[in-house]
């Protein structure tokens, strides 16, 4: 099948496989067909909380729009885009599936309280570093994807926790765009994610470090100081967001993608994959199936 624009994928109903209404909010199981990468401008006329099923389409990217001096923040498996904010998206070629939730301004309204999004803030909402919200999309997607009489209840209840969780995430995200000085430079972060992106065995930090020119010890302060968490906890989740991806595809044995990762073996794999997550890969598997 031809890729298609992103902006036809978007418009496209059949992309909706299952979706449960619930007051404020709308949630949608996702099957988006291939699509081209492209960039593209667009404003979101409801705030949408994004959490990606399937094989992360790597190098998409987003900014805010009207600046082309603006740097480029990478997009994640879990990702707010806020209404009405004019954005600038790079998407790379692919299909993917996605659990989305659709707020009305009136449901999302106390999580965004006070919040700019500037381009630290969206950048921090492009690739969101928060377990607990993960947990609770995942677990809304289990609803959706197998509803029960008591779906519409679980799921009520699991947005409004996930709403204080992103509140909390936001305000946190703005205290540090208030306080951080330095960082790395935008070359220089683009080069460290690209690493850290790449197929096969996580890189060291030591790689990292001389391909940004900068010592160990203060690539690892600067890169803490751009993204908010260390180099080390990049590396670990974005290895888990591969392994979860890779789970999905039921035809790759867990040795295989333990192997795949750069794990010793399967032992080493799911031991990390049940602190990262709380779960083997077999529970997981069984989770998203």
């Amino acid at each position: 099948m031809e890729a298609i624009s992103i902006r036809l994928a978007r418009q496209r109903t059949d992309v909706v496989l299952r979706s449960l209404h619930i007051d404020g909010a709308v949630i949608e199981l996702c099957a988006f067909p291939e699509v081209r990468a492209e960039t593209v401008r667009i404003v979101e006329p409801q705030s949408v909380l994004m959490l990606g099923l399937s094989r992360l389409l790597t190098g998409s990217e987003g900014r805010i729009a009207g600046d082309p001096r603006r740097p480029f923040a990478r997009m994640g498996a879990l990702a707010l885009r806020p209404a009405g904010v004019p954005m600038e998206i790079h998407v790379a070629q692919g299909a993917f599936d996605t659990l989305r939730i659709r707020f009305e301004d009136r449901r999302i309204a106390p999580a965004l309280a006070d919040v700019s999004f500037n381009d630290t803030v969206l950048g921090a909402c492009f690739d969101m570093h928060a377990a607990s919200i993960e947990e609770a999309m995942l677990r809304l997607a289990a609803e959706v994807e197998h509803p029960a009489d008591d779906s519409a209840a679980v799921a009520e209840a699991l947005v409004a926790l996930l709403l204080l969780d992103l509140s909390r995430f936001l305000k946190d995200a703005s205290q540090r765009a208030g306080r951080r000085r330095g960082g790395l430079s935008a070359r220089a972060l683009r080069v460290a994610l690209a690493m850290i992106d790449a197929p096969g065995t996580a890189p060291s930090l030591d790689a990292i470090a001389e391909r940004c020119g900068l010592s160990r010890d203060h690539f690892i302060r600067c890169f803490h100081q751009s993204t908010g968490v260390s180099p080390g906890a990049a590396i670990r989740r974005r290895r888990m967001e591969r392994a979860k991806a890779m789970l999905v595809e039921e035809h790759w044995s867990i040795e295989y993608i333990a192997r795949m990762l750069g794990y010793a073996g399967t032992p080493s794999f799911s031991a990390a994959f049940r602190r990262e997550t709380g779960r083997s890969p077999g529970a997981w598997r069984a989770l998203m199936r």
